[in-house]
């Protein structure tokens, strides 16, 4: 629950201070006295969106604090594992500051948190009904996810949202394959020409560069014939000088030397016999070679045609003649893709098909969940419209399930809410039968039903009891007082006979201090609250009847 509440620099409140108990506390005040402050800046603190007009004029931030015993919350104490966080002693802090310039910070426990993170942790401490929450039973989709909170039907709603997901997934995966389908069936029928054409060739790695080579030595056969005579006759066939004969000469003189004086010429005998070895292995590979080169015009006819092969399938599809054969490898691969993605569309059919049924299975049990539900909310808000002096009343909830609608996350059914509130009346939708008035006091009928359900420590209700008064406004009382006996009840109002049934009270006050206008709230007992009372049952002028009234009040409702 709520524990304590400070405010800094935020609206018209400067500082304020705010213990906060267990059981119903009401909160009263004169209109214009800023009595739903405190739950705007508690709101804000659990997430709500900030901006510059939230700070105080002519401060720099505002400050924001929430102090929380969560004792007995395994909701909340799953949250901390969930992100974290650690949790001591059941006590949570949560700190907001804004600047003037809209900027915000989060702080849980001093760990900085995003909003999205107080969000999920404030939905599971406090329930704020606001002055016009009421308002949101007229909308279809608030009517249904109340249903589905009464009936425990969120977990099953989730796994219907996540199918119907998927099959809208699945479905725009489906689209872009159809979209691309006669594009891809002219890209195959490219494909199937390219290769036809590059297979007919029949590339292989490296072949164009042997071509090359091969041509080469052919069509420069006597050039190569007669460079290879020239360089025989300098090694051997020389008629006045060749390079043997002349290492063979300097290799006789250094052995005549050597025999004069032995071992001194040894290594460069040795290296010219070495010489005189390689000379000679060179002749006999050049001779071979030459004798190899002669011109053969059949045969350089052939290289010219796949040379000239090569080089028009290299141009025509804009590669190196070199890269044909790999070129080759890639149109392969392409056209294999696209036979794949032929057979990916119906893989994902399939999926797709296999994705409606567990959404319509899904949707199924969502739908028995919800008519099964409807008819136990629809009885117990009835009972409680007979309380809340709507003796005639009858309210009933339909749910029409459409299985050939188009998968939606929240299943497939239309759920209402319909009253009939005088005898013979047809029900109707509430926007067309019930006043401002008894809109608010079903709305209150639901929030007491759902309380007893979801059990989060805090709710709060900003002048939910707005359009009733009398002894219906002692039943909204008694409903609330009674919520304040399993959960901690903060309640805005200008009745008192809700104020009067609050095991606590406080009253908001608006004062000008040096030119500045601030807001304060302070706890009233004893005679102050007698006093309070009397004023909310009399008006500014507080009178001796109205003093005794108070007292009867609240003697009634101790």
């Amino acid at each position: 629950m709520l524990t304590h509440l400070n405010i800094r620099n935020f609206a018209i409140v400067r500082d304020l201070d705010i213990d906060f108990r267990e059981g119903m506390t009401s909160v009263t005040g004169e209109t214009g006295a800023g009595k739903s402050i405190a739950i705007d800046a508690l709101g804000l603190c659990l997430g709500e969106r900030a901006d510059a007009g939230s700070v105080r004029t002519g401060e720099s931030r505002a400050e924001i604090s929430a102090l929380f015993d969560i004792t007995g919350s395994a909701a909340a104490e799953s949250w901390f594992a969930d992100n974290g966080m650690e949790l001591e002693d059941s006590e949570v802090l949560i700190r907001r500051t804004i600047t003037a310039d809209g900027k915000s910070r989060s702080y849980i426990n001093g760990t900085p948190a995003t909003l999205a993170q107080l969000k999920s942790l404030g939905e599971l401490l406090v329930i704020i009904h606001g002055q016009h929450a009421h308002q949101l039973l007229f909308k279809q989709t608030y009517q249904t996810a109340i249903l589905d909170r009464f009936g425990g039907l969120l977990d099953i709603r989730r796994t219907v949202g996540a199918d119907a997901g998927e099959i809208r997934k699945l479905e725009a995966e489906l689209a872009d394959l159809e979209q691309s389908r006669e594009q891809r069936e002219a890209r195959r029928e490219l494909l199937r020409f390219q290769l036809e054409e590059l297979r007919k060739a029949e590339p292989r790695e490296g072949e164009y560069q042997e071509l090359e080579q091969e041509y080469n030595r052919l069509a420069n056969a006597d050039e190569i014939s007669r460079i290879c005579g020239e360089s025989l006759n300098f090694l051997q066939d020389g008629e006045r000088f060749s390079a043997l004969h002349a290492v063979e000469s300097a290799l006789q003189c250094l052995q005549k030397a050597a025999e004069k004086d032995p071992g001194s010429l040894d290594n460069a005998i040795n290296m010219l016999s070495d010489a005189q070895i390689a000379i000679q292995e060179s002749y006999d590979e050049i001779r071979g070679y030459s004798g190899s080169v002669e011109a053969d015009p059949q045969r350089l006819e052939i290289l010219e045609k796949r040379i000239s092969l090569y080089e028009s399938l290299a141009m025509k599809y804009h590669v190196d003649p070199r890269q044909l054969w790999e070129h080759l490898g890639k149109l392969e691969q392409e056209s294999a893709s696209v036979e794949d993605a032929g057979e990916a569309g119906e893989a994902l059919r399939q999926k797709l098909e296999e994705a409606r049924v567990r959404y319509l299975n899904s949707a199924r049990e969502l739908s028995r969940g919800r008519k099964k539900a409807a008819e136990e909310l629809a009885g117990r808000i009835t009972a409680h419209m007979h309380e809340l002096a709507m003796p005639h009343g009858i309210f009933t909830i339909t749910v029409d399930a459409d299985e050939k609608a188009a998968p939606s996350p929240g299943g497939m059914d239309t759920v209402r809410f319909l009253v009939s509130i005088n005898p013979g009346q047809e029900a109707g939708p509430l926007n067309a039968v019930v006043s401002g008035g008894e809109l608010s006091r079903i709305s209150l009928a639901i929030q007491e039903i759902h309380a007893e359900r979801v059990r989060t420590p805090t709710l709060i209700f900003d002048e939910v009891d707005t359009g009733i008064s009398g002894q219906t406004a002692s039943v909204v009382g008694r409903l609330l007082a009674s919520l304040g006996n399993s959960a901690q009840v903060l309640c805005v109002t200008h009745l008192p006979q809700v104020a009067s049934r609050a095991r606590h009270q406080m009253k908001v006050e608006k004062e000008v201090r040096d030119g500045r206008t601030e807001t304060s709230m302070r706890e009233l007992t004893g005679e102050e609250r007698i006093r309070e009372i009397a004023r909310l049952l009399s008006g500014d002028q507080v009178t001796d009847n109205a003093l005794a009234s108070a007292r009867d009040l609240l003697e009634g409702n101790c």
